[in-house]
């Protein structure tokens, strides 16, 4: 199966989209910054974009006499498009991350529906 094929049933729906970003960590680790504690994981789109997921610590309260504690698992999702430089601020939503790849799901069918057509004009 073609690479595009692949993402377009891995982005089929919402819930694999969420699980797609939710497995960030297959990605790959891009680098890391051990003095923060942040690790960051990147996936580029066919169209050049690059989501970024920021792996980092966070910290929960436990009570008045245990103070916080901190805890691993805190991801925020990037979203950087071709060319544009990485700006921490700019974090997205999951949500926003997943209606991306619909969007990237979308013009992919396109793009094969498209070339199919090219290769086979009479069967159209």
């Amino acid at each position: 199966m073609s690479e595009t094929k692949n993402l377009i049933k891995a982005w089929g729906n919402n819930d694999k989209r969420q699980a797609f970003l939710k497995a960030y960590k297959e990605w790959g680790v891009w680098f890391t910054t051990p003095e923060l504690d942040l690790t960051f994981y990147r996936y580029q789109l066919p169209d050049k974009t690059v989501i970024i997921a920021m792996e980092h610590k966070y910290q929960t309260y436990i009570n008045y006499k245990e103070g916080y504690k901190w805890e691993d698992g805190g991801i925020r999702y990037y979203v950087q498009k071709d060319g544009d430089p990485f700006s921490p601020n700019s974090h997205s939503s999951i949500g926003t991350v997943a209606e991306l790849l619909k969007n990237a799901k979308t013009s992919l069918q396109k793009e094969e529906k498209k070339q199919t057509e090219e290769k086979d004009p009479e069967d159209s």
